[in-house]
């Protein structure tokens, strides 16, 4: 299944999903980080792999926002849930928007459709050079080597009047590589449906990640859970990274 086809049948289930999942506060983090961080001027805010643009529903009340993702029909649901957003496809390996921006988030653990060191870092490269000098990038975490629990079971669950819905995943790692085939049970208005959302993810080393960011050019701090409080290998936090684009990478030095 190719990255474009994603959550192709299961998008508008997407936010039913995921209707717990804390956005204002992920929201206050971002804003926090880059008052706190952020050294250039602008106001400029590149959110990749967007979704269906809730980040950008709040961001977009103290920031230009730019929506980024490869999903379609992600991208149809954004359109229509912030009108006043500019949302466009793209795939965060292949970034080259011929723009600047103060700031470049990619949330929900979206860097993980990265599974390789290497897709990893060119991928950092990308959101470098999409930055002003000084400009911030945010991603998050949400695998990591040092936290990883094998044969995890995990399931979602979605209980309306007209939809009941289960997706249901186990872990799995090979090298960098989490196989997520989520099993999708749906009953929407009387109709049963199922079929399998398949997912690569990369599951990588925090040290190995620090090592890339630093040799990308990024000036690196770590937070737990869109927390202001650091990152302790030792707690089973969510790592989020706030990283500072220094003038020159140390490559081209």
């Amino acid at each position: 299944m190719g990255a474009e086809d994603l959550y192709k049948k299961f998008a508008g289930y997407y936010d039913r999903i995921y209707e717990n999942v804390d956005y204002a506060g992920e929201s206050e983090f971002i804003k926090w980080a880059i008052e706190n961080h952020k050294e250039s001027d602008g106001n400029k805010i590149l959110d990749v792999a967007c979704g269906t643009g809730t980040h950008a529903s709040i961001l977009a009340e103290n920031f230009q926002v730019l929506g980024v993702d490869i999903n379609k029909n992600m991208l149809k649901i954004a359109h229509k849930k912030v009108p006043e957003v500019r949302f466009i496809h793209g795939d965060m390996k292949e970034l080259d928007l011929g723009d600047k921006f103060d700031a470049v988030i990619c949330m929900f653990s979206a860097i993980h459709y990265n599974t390789s060191y290497f897709e990893l870092e060119n991928t950092l490269k990308n959101f470098y050079n999409h930055l002003n000098d000084g400009g911030v990038v945010i991603f998050d975490f949400g695998l990591n080597k040092e936290n990883w629990i094998e044969g995890l079971v995990s399931m979602d669950t979605v209980v309306e009047d007209d939809l009941k819905l289960a997706r249901i995943c186990q872990s799995h790692l090979e090298g960098t590589v989490f196989n997520a085939n989520f099993l999708f049970l749906v009953k929407e208005k009387g109709k049963l449906d199922f079929d399998i959302d398949q997912h690569q993810l990369g599951v990588f080393e925090m040290e190995k990640a620090l090592e890339i960011m630093t040799k990308t050019g990024f000036e690196t701090s770590i937070y737990a859970d869109f927390s202001k409080k650091e990152w302790e290998i030792t707690e089973g936090e969510r790592p989020v990274f706030v990283g500072v684009k220094q003038s020159k990478s140390p490559e081209s030095c």
